[in-house]
Parts: structure tokens; C-alpha cells; sequence
């Protein structure tokens, strides 16, 4: 605060920096509260999207190209390198897309240009958003 009472009061400091490096928030409610349909609606909102970052934040988004029935290939892929397939096993589209964990990510590379697929793609997702929020 500008005048340094929430630090005080907190027994809180200065950094001699200045700078804070991370912080971290909890999120509280009363389970004697009464919730609101719009209150309780916000606070879905907020756990779907902290989930949906915690989520993207650990896989890297796989692209390559499909070459027919690639069924069996998805399904190997998924137990050798942990990937899910976030809109089903997609055999019959021109472009498979995987969610891999990142530390898999090279081997899973390497094991599509062994299968023949000449480019693969990766990139990072914002949110992975899930209708069943754990």
C-alpha cells in the first residue's frame, strides 16, 4: 500500500529491491455464506481457468499430418508417450492433434519421424479447458 499499513500490519517487508518475485493467492469462501447464482457462477469461472492454465501449463500441443487410419499409431502413441488426444482419436482428419507432457516431447518427435511423418509441430496452449474439472 502507499502508505505501508497492510505491510505492518502483516509484519511484512520491503524487499531491498523492491521487487516481489511470485506470490501466491488462496481462494476462501464460507460454506455458511449465502452464494448468489452470479457469485457462484464467477467463482466456477475463476477454478475453470486456474485448472485450464495448470493444465496447458505441463503439455506441449502436438500437429501432424494424418495418413488415413492412424488409429493404431494414436493409440500407441498415447501409452509410449503419455499423450492424450484432446478431440478424440481424429483417424480420419487431415491433421492429428496430441497433448504431450514436455519432458516426452523430443522422444514423441522422434518416434513420428520414424513413422514417416516429415513435419510435427508443437506449440504452447493457454488453456486447456475440460468440462470435468478435478
Amino acid at each position: 500500500t502507499s502508505t505501508g499499513a497492510t505491510l505492518t500490519a502483516n509484519n511484512l517487508k520491503v524487499l531491498d529491491d523492491g521487487t516481489i518475485l511470485k506470490s501466491q493467492a488462496n481462494l476462501v469462501g464460507s460454506l455458511g455464506a449465502e452464494w448468489s447464482k452470479t457469485a457462484l457462477a464467477a467463482v466456477g469461472e475463476i477454478l475453470d481457468r486456474v485448472s485450464a492454465q495448470a493444465r496447458a501449463s505441463k503439455v506441449v500441443e502436438v500437429r501432424f499430418a494424418s495418413e488415413g487410419n492412424d488409429a493404431p499409431l494414436l493409440d500407441e502413441i498415447k501409452a509410449r508417450f503419455g499423450v492424450t488426444l484432446p478431440f478424440g482419436n481424429g483417424a480420419a482428419t487431415p491433421v492429428c492433434i496430441a497433448h504431450c507432457p514436455e519432458p516426452r516431447l523430443y522422444d514423441l518427435v522422434a518416434f513420428l519421424y520414424a513413422k514417416g511423418r516429415d513435419t510435427v509441430t508443437a506449440a504452447r496452449a493457454d488453456y486447456v479447458f475440460e468440462a470435468k474439472n478435478p
